[in-house]
């Protein structure tokens, strides 16, 4: 697994789990066919009660496992992940990977090969493939709407014509899926906790732009995504988690003049949002995204030091951030 090919540079590969021992059979399978081969794996358990951790000791012994006793949420797992990389392992890249996703063979090789090409890479964001039908995009990067700063996955759910073939810079990546240099998180810190799970990913991503620090789009690096297949959450909680952690997400990243001139696109986007899932969704889901969306009011004072020191990490201008929004 680890070759300690000096030639290479070790990626970890941290899995966050709960309850997902169906989909780390194909998830475990596919890491072991790459052909890049300087690798550890790291599984984080967020209390399993399916036979997952047996099953990864039984048949993986190489595979470091960490288990928490409660679920900690997807932010504190790959934190704990991250630090084990880069303290104990001395990595260069950290590969994030949901555990409901297959990777092609050359996954690794192709990432690594974007970071030796592209020197300003810090982020390599994958072309995410819809695991169940194949011609269909999961996630081509991640996004921010200029109107209501509305974060999204880029291409999801259309067919793939190689609209998105481009190697590009992009403002962010999935976490189900992305690589990181080691280095970016003593720069801009590891995922915001506070967030549990939904947004931490463009949350970082925000930040990493805001301090000069890039994401690359490498579409040759392709995996396939069982979206909603990794089991930490209801849609219900999803919408409100989502809620939440926007409020928090603008709040925090936003430079003060995009913040305040963007306030009244941030207004009417929810309301339009609210008004779709009562009428997609029905009121139980609407429900549950209003009480995130108050939620995130009522805590974004909690925010305020992280915002200051976000902001006094800036280095790009409001152009160069307004410009990386879609």
């Amino acid at each position: 697994m680890d070759s300690g090919n000096s030639n290479n540079r070790l990626v970890t590969i941290i899995i966050p789990n709960i309850n997902g021992l169906e989909n780390l059979k194909t998830c475990y399978s596919s890491i072991l066919k790459q052909s890049y081969s300087n690798y550890k794996i790291i599984l984080i358990d967020n209390n399993s009660t399916d036979g997952s951790v047996e099953y990864t000791v039984t048949g993986f012994p190489m595979i470091e496992i960490v288990i928490f006793d409660h679920n900690s949420g997807f932010a504190k797992a790959v934190n704990t992940g991250i630090e084990i990389a880069v303290e104990k392992y001395n990595s260069s890249y950290i590969l994030l990977l949901n555990n409901d996703i297959e990777l092609t063979d050359n996954f690794l090789k192709e990432a690594i090969g974007a970071f030796n090409r592209v020197s300003d890479a810090d982020i390599v964001a994958s072309k995410m493939m819809n695991f169940y039908n194949r011609s269909l995009i999961d996630d081509t990067g991640n996004f921010i709407t200029k109107k209501g700063g509305t974060a999204y996955p880029r291409g999801n759910g259309m067919k793939d014509n190689g609209q998105f073939n481009t190697p590009e810079f992009i403002f962010g990546a999935c976490a189900g899926a992305a690589f990181y240099k080691a280095e970016l998180f003593e720069n801009i810190g590891l995922f915001d906790e506070d967030f549990f799970a939904y947004l931490e990913d463009i949350d970082l991503s925000f930040r990493a732009q805001l301090a000069g620090l890039k994401c690359f789009y490498e579409p040759s690096c392709v995996c396939y995504h069982k979206r909603g297949g990794s089991k930490i959450s209801t849609f219900k909680f999803q919408m409100k988690m989502n809620e939440r952690n926007g409020v928090w997400l603008r709040y925090k990243n936003y430079p003060l003049f995009l913040y305040l001139v963007s306030q009244p696109l941030f207004v009417i986007s929810r309301l339009l949002r609210f008004y779709k899932l009562i009428k997609v969704q029905g009121f139980g889901v609407f429900l549950s995204a209003l009480t995130g969306y108050f939620l995130g009011l009522a805590g974004i004072f909690r925010q305020i030091p992280k915002r200051y020191r976000i902001q006094k990490n800036r280095s790009v201008s409001n152009k160069y951030i307004w410009n990386l929004l879609r």
